[in-house]
């Protein structure tokens, strides 16, 4: 299971800053073209930030991004991340029991930190909506991209056989409520199935 989770917690720490680029696309084909990554309304894909395989995808505020301000922009200000592991042993969903315990002991914590240590982090609660993990933690380690607040979710999930994992990241200096960032989050796994 720990090897599990180091697959599907792919790190934040390659966040950067969202550019500012000549195009934003909404979406990105990854997983050797089997999963479309997509995000709510003024989300785009910043791929600058994202890596080239498509493993790790940032979203961003769209008129920031394509450097239009009369495109599309985000009714709350975050920056959204998707990260896609390699294809799963077996279903996700059914994995979904075992992920939750792992993530609340000290291995689980270190997976979940931006630093790979488990002191960094505490996890705040966990609970499931249909096939998604949620995950409500704070991590104290510094980030590398953007100034985000420490405390965020993280939604886990199955897409094309493979393991998802989910970030909504509030700006340090623009919080949002607890609850506007779980509304999110689920909304941003909903458009990911919508779109497969």
């Amino acid at each position: 299971m720990p090897g599990l989770a180091l697959v599907l917690c792919i790190g934040l720490a390659g966040c950067g800053m969202p550019g500012i680029g000549p195009s934003a696309p909404r979406s990105v084909r990854v997983a050797d073209g089997t999963l479309v990554l997509t995000a709510p309304k003024g989300f785009c894909v910043d791929q600058k930030a994202s890596r080239a395989d498509g493993s790790f995808v940032l979203f961003g505020n769209c008129a920031a991004l394509s450097g239009n301000p009369l495109l599309p922009q985000p009714a709350q200000p975050v920056v959204l991340t998707a990260a896609v592991s390699a294809p799963a042993s077996g279903p996700v969903a059914d994995a979904l029991p075992q992920m939750e315990a792992f993530f609340r002991s000290e291995a689980g914590r270190a997976a979940l930190s931006r630093v790979g240590k488990a002191e960094t982090v505490k996890v705040l609660e966990t609970g499931r909506n249909g096939e998604v993990l949620l995950v409500h933690l704070r991590d104290t380690a510094e980030f590398s991209g953007p100034r985000v607040a420490p405390e965020y979710w993280r939604a886990f999930t199955g897409g094309a056989g493979r393991i998802l994992s989910l970030s909504v990241l509030p700006l340090r200096d623009r919080p949002i409520t607890d609850a506007s960032q779980r509304e999110l989050i689920l909304a941003f796994a909903g458009w990911i199935r919508a779109a497969n």
